[in-house]
């Protein structure tokens, strides 16, 4: 995403009155905090890193083609709203890059069926610090095609899922991000 659209981001979220996420460093210092949601609970950050992902067109595309995930049976592609030459330092064959990812950085990473048909869509965002220190404040969301949050049961998988720490806590010294592997870069 170019910088005219990280400041649109920003603008759209000062607007939507959000006090938490990506512009909670730009909060009045009295304004309380807003309350913290949970993972199954929709708010104005959750709406906005979805309809931002949507514009994947905009982002950095990481891999060359897509590729095999290293978490399933089958393929993706990976594009990244800021930082991408960052991002690129990290890649899931080898841990301890001591990459940070800048607060407000968008992944996208499109599931791809045997067809090379987007199939769902996960979603991570970097938080202002205190978002979840238990991961690294990042934001996590699961769609389908067209952006629609799935629903786990328990209702929209979007926020601090704690079903992606099993995966993701294990690598801390890379920002708890997998990369994408060096050859498919």
């Amino acid at each position: 995403m170019r910088r005219t659209a990280v400041v649109a981001v920003v603008a759209v979220v000062l607007a939507a009155g959000c006090t938490q996420g990506i512009d909670a460093g730009l909060a009045a210092p009295d304004a309380p905090p807003a309350p913290a949601p949970d993972a199954h609970t929709m708010d104005a950050v959750d709406r906005l890193m979805i309809r931002e992902a949507a514009n994947v067109g905009a982002f950095t595309r990481v891999n060359r083609a897509p590729y095999a995930s290293t978490v399933g049976m089958f393929n993706i592609d990976v594009y990244v709203s800021q930082a991408a030459r960052t991002y690129r330092r990290i890649h899931p064959e080898t841990t301890g890059s001591g990459v940070t990812m800048p607060v407000g950085t968008l992944i996208v990473r499109q599931v791809l069926d045997a067809q090379g048909q987007v199939t769902k869509v996960t979603l991570m965002a970097k938080q202002a610090v205190g978002y979840d220190a238990t991961l690294g404040d990042w934001w996590f969301g699961v769609t389908d095609p067209g952006g629609v949050p799935l629903d786990d049961g328990s209702g929209p998988e979007v926020g601090r899922m704690t079903a992606c720490h099993g995966c993701h806590i294990p690598r801390a010294q890379d920002d708890f991000l997998f990369g994408v592997p060096q050859a498919d870069q």
